[in-house]
């Protein structure tokens, strides 16, 4: 018979769509969840720390392509500890600290999914920072090297480059051995640009990109954009292409979705590439292993250490109102749980039958 956990947790759920990201952050509710029993194959993560990312804000409006139905918890990255197993179960095992990323649910003291999607927390990362670790890495992975086909000493163009999902790319790209040139939309995040790995920055909201990347790169431009912004920024972006360049498309923080002039990839002989990584994962499996393997490995050596700031619980919505505002530089990491004794971890028995001892004559 399986030890069941019973009673409630806590959870950060948005119970209507709103219209702007102010009223979405002001109507997030941290509620009380009953707790269900698991299900063949799955696990129980006490959830320590959960990444927040521009998509979730995107989500309270109605604005993401992933429509959940209400009411759901947000957060879709996160960093904890098993604390319970169901049948089945042979890839984790109780007490394991675990890296987890899912389309919903992370905001929460506990979370459960399947046992195969938990990944291994990086031993050198805090829980802070692996709750920082999947999504960013993960994209920056699929997008630079399985997407846009990265070499040493290409030169990388990074937009939103002060963000988590910019970082991450930066620290990935050098760790490749490309030379990078960060876009920010602000000259106070210049200097944090230059901290994470960037060889060269530039305001784009300032400067004239075409001319400032002419002049780094001797009128060669770049050979991989790395697009998070939209709008305005991916105009720009469009017309400092090099000669067999790919214009990887991440993401639109603007929350403008801008439109391509083909002739420009025509002329100038440049590829456009969509970038989506969980779509990759869940269609091409074995992505998601080399994803996951080489992010991790790279992580141990200590090549990619994503970069947080982190809010407690209480102050989760100061954390959603700095990233719309975009002043974080890095992700934004919210707090859920404090670590839990080892001695209130529940296991399931074995379910080998022990062998009777003979007894002697």
């Amino acid at each position: 018979q399986v030890e069941k956990m019973s009673g409630s947790y806590k959870a950060v759920q948005c119970q209507k769509i709103s219209s702007t990201f102010e009223e979405g952050i002001k109507g997030l509710q941290i509620v009380d969840v009953p707790r269900r029993d698991l299900k063949k194959g799955e696990v129980r993560i006490a959830i320590k720390a959960c990444g927040l990312n521009f998509f979730d804000l995107l989500m309270l409006v109605g604005r993401y392509q992933h429509k959940p139905p209400l009411p759901f918890t947000i957060g879709s990255e996160g960093s904890g500890i098993v604390i319970e197993i169901g049948k089945g179960v042979t890839s984790v095992e109780v007490g394991q600290e675990v890296s987890l990323a899912m389309s919903l649910g992370m905001m929460a003291e506990e979370a459960i999914l399947p046992g195969w999607m938990c990944m291994p927390k990086p031993p050198k990362l805090s829980h802070e920072e692996s709750a920082a670790f999947p999504v960013g890495f993960f994209t920056a992975y699929n997008g630079l090297v399985q997407r846009g086909h990265l070499k040493e000493g290409e030169t990388v163009f990074v937009t939103g480059a002060a963000g988590g999902m910019g970082a991450s790319a930066i620290q990935l790209a050098k760790a490749l051995g490309a030379t990078v040139i960060a876009g920010v939309g602000s000259d106070d995040k210049k200097q944090y640009a230059t901290d994470i790995g960037a060889d060269h920055v530039i305001n784009y909201n300032s400067e004239d990109v075409k001319q400032r990347i002419g002049q780094i790169t001797n009128n060669k431009y770049v050979d991989v954009v790395y697009e998070l912004v939209g709008g305005d920024v991916f105009d720009k972006c469009l017309r400092c292409m090099a000669d067999q360049g790919r214009l990887l498309v991440v993401g639109f923080a603007s929350g403008k979705i801008p439109s391509i002039p083909a002739n420009l990839p025509l002329v100038k002989i440049f590829s456009v590439i969509g970038v989506a990584s969980g779509e990759s994962m869940r269609r091409h499996p074995e992505l998601a292993m080399e994803m996951i393997a080489e992010a991790s490995r790279l992580t141990n050596e200590g090549k990619l250490v994503p970069k947080v700031e982190a809010y407690d619980l209480g102050s989760m919505r100061d954390a959603f109102t700095a990233m719309a505002a975009r002043k974080i530089k890095g992700k934004a990491v919210v707090r859920l749980t404090p670590e839990t004794p080892r001695s209130k971890l529940k296991k399931i028995p074995s379910t080998k039958k022990k062998k009777k001892k003979k007894k002697k004559k």
